[in-house]
């Protein structure tokens, strides 16, 4: 099985941007790293479990003794067992015997998988002293992120031009992925020069959509101007919506407003509303409402009254009341049960009641259901004279797991 290991230690380092530190090796894992392939001898096996108990209880010099054994036997467990005495090695505060075990690994194994292991932990202990770690020589893309984030704590003034070319070179666009994570978390000017430019689509037109959203990330509110710039000047629907979506980290409503309003692509004119209702602009969409004459953007401006929450409530409430068009007038009333709640109920209870239209009293009644309000539709139900409507409202009562409810439903069954 090969060892999992590095991929978390990567993992760490991207996310911390943290001197590139070998976490701890909890004790599963390193169990599940003293299984082998194959069988071995009864020894090499037996010195092994030892070797990894060693660990378990940070015995470094024990375990670097009992894997200095396996690894003289030549099995199958020899090359991980010479990564684990490298490991415990530098454990014990000798880095410099460690490398020397790392070279013995290269040299004796060269197909090892275990290679990858004591790489990482040369970059670290590299780091650690101080020594120059450089990125170019590593051929695994692994070990040129790890040997990255080592070098960026370093010395950025080198790291980062590093970091341009392969983020503009031939690598894979999953390490420039993590190359432009990397250089996210770094704060100099050269390093927010060059996310500017990849955010503009001049260093790598295929990592922009992602140096969008990091640079909104990295520096919120300070961002909105730069990416208004490139939201005026691209014609990329995908850069586009991405900048949309990017304000509702960055803070800024009033853009969003701005491309609502004035945006002729339909779609991003539509994620637009939609952003703005996930901040809870609410005041904001309600007058966006009232000025304009699109039913479909006043539909989409229903819609993004949800994730409002109780700040939809009364901009719900009001075109439930006052809405002219009655389709939109019905979907104004049917989210207002999910938006509000329990606490519209009286509001829906009027709405029905003072209805003459069944189309809206249907939506009424479906916004008490949405809203889990069992006693109110039993107590319609009981009232409601006509057969069809009552029927609707007996539908909705038997979707809903509710004592009420099903006390009800016994209560017409048994007449």
């Amino acid at each position: 099985m090969k060892a999992n290991g590095l991929f978390a230690r990567i993992l760490i380092a991207a996310v911390t941007a943290a001197p590139c530190l070998r976490a701890e090796v909890p004790m599963p894992l390193v169990a599940a790293f003293g299984e082998g392939e194959g069988g071995g001898m009864a020894d090499d096996a037996s010195l092994y479990a030892d070797g990894t108990r060693a660990i378990n209880e940070s015995r470094w010099s024990d375990a670097a003794g009992l894997f200095d054994r396996v690894a003289q036997l030549h099995g199958e467990r020899a090359d991980g067992a010479l990564y684990w005495k490298a490991y415990a090695e530098n454990k014990e505060g000798q880095p410099a015997s460690a490398l020397s075990t790392c070279g013995e690994l290269r040299k004796k194994y060269p197909r090892s998988h275990w290679l990858d292991e004591c790489g990482a932990l040369e970059i670290e202990i590299r780091g650690k002293s101080g020594q120059p770690v450089s990125p170019q020589a590593e051929s695994d893309e692994n070990l040129k992120l790890l040997a990255l984030n080592a070098l960026m704590q370093q010395d950025q003034t080198q790291a980062v031009p590093i970091l341009q070319k392969i983020l503009t070179g031939n690598q894979s666009e999953e390490l420039k992925s993590r190359a432009l994570f990397v250089l996210a978390q770094n704060h100099s000017p050269q390093a927010e020069t060059l996310i500017d430019q990849i955010a503009q689509g001049q260093s790598n037109p295929a990592l922009q959509v992602k140096a969008i959203r990091m640079l909104a990330i990295a520096k919120g509110k300070g961002s909105n101007d730069i990416l208004a710039s490139i939201y005026q000047k691209s014609s990329d629907e995908k850069v586009k919506r991405a900048i949309l979506q990017s304000y509702l980290m960055t803070g800024d409503p009033a853009k969003l407003l701005e491309a609502a309003r004035t945006e002729s692509n339909p779609e991003l004119a539509k994620t637009a509303v939609h952003t703005l209702g996930a901040m809870g602009a609410a005041s904001d969409l309600l007058a966006m409402y009232r000025a304009t004459n699109s039913a479909q953007t006043k539909e989409e401006i229903i819609s993004a009254f949800i994730p409002c929450g109780p700040k939809g409530v009364g901009p719900l409430s009001e075109i439930a009341k006052s809405e002219q068009d009655a389709q939109l007038r019905r979907k104004a009333i049917r989210n207002l049960g999910i938006a509000g709640g329990m606490s519209v109920a009286p509001t829906l209870v009027e709405t029905y009641q003072k209805n003459p239209d069944a189309e809206t009293r249907r939506a009424a009644a479906q916004s008490l259901f949405l809203a889990n309000d069992a006693h109110d539709l039993v107590t319609l139900a009981r009232g409601e004279k006509d057969t069809a409507m009552k029927e609707y409202l007996v539908q909705q009562l038997s979707l809903m797991h509710n004592e009420e409810a099903t006390k009800y439903m016994m209560e017409l069954l048994n007449k």
